[in-house]
């Protein structure tokens, strides 16, 4: 009868350190993380808003011939008051009638630049590509990527209108 009552206890006592890890597990803070810190606002503007397509100089395009250039400064804007550091800036121009890209780049040197909160910092984007390729409509697509100061993915990206000189 001893092992009996033993069983019992046993069994018992079992069911109640079960109960009791159960209740514990079943507190009234979740396990998934959340991270409600707020998150960078990143805003792209570009200098000029048109950008006219000219002739690449040999300072810029070498020794190529039949080469046409843009250029533009894009100035990045954090508007959240939370700071992000940018990793990527990829661009490409690209033809309206068939979105086209006919010329592709990534501001590399642009890995590891900082805006801060509330803050901006302009980027100067540049891209020749062959004559043979363009149109009198065309459009820069830029894109960035980052990191904000929270931990958090940022990524904005804008049309700049090309137009034939």
């Amino acid at each position: 009868m001893t092992s009996g009552v033993h069983s019992r206890t046993c069994l018992l006592l079992a069911a109640i350190v079960t109960a009791a890890v159960a209740v514990g597990a079943c507190g009234g803070s979740s396990t998934t993380p959340s991270n409600t810190s707020a998150t960078a606002v990143l805003q792209l503007t570009a200098t000029p808003t048109t950008v006219v397509y000219a002739v690449c100089p040999p300072s810029h395009c070498g020794s190529l011939a039949g080469q046409l250039e843009v250029e533009a400064t894009v100035t990045v804007r954090e508007t959240a008051g939370v700071g992000a550091t940018i990793a990527r800036m990829p661009f490409s121009l690209r033809r309206r009638s068939d979105n086209q890209a006919i010329a592709m780049s990534d501001v590399a040197a642009v890995g590891g630049t900082r805006v801060s909160a509330s803050g901006s910092v302009a980027i100067p984007i540049a891209m020749h590509f062959d004559a043979t390729a363009a149109e009198s409509n065309m459009k820069v697509v830029v894109a960035v990527e980052g990191t904000d100061a929270n931990g958090h993915t940022v990524t904005a990206s804008m049309e700049i209108e090309v137009r034939a000189p």
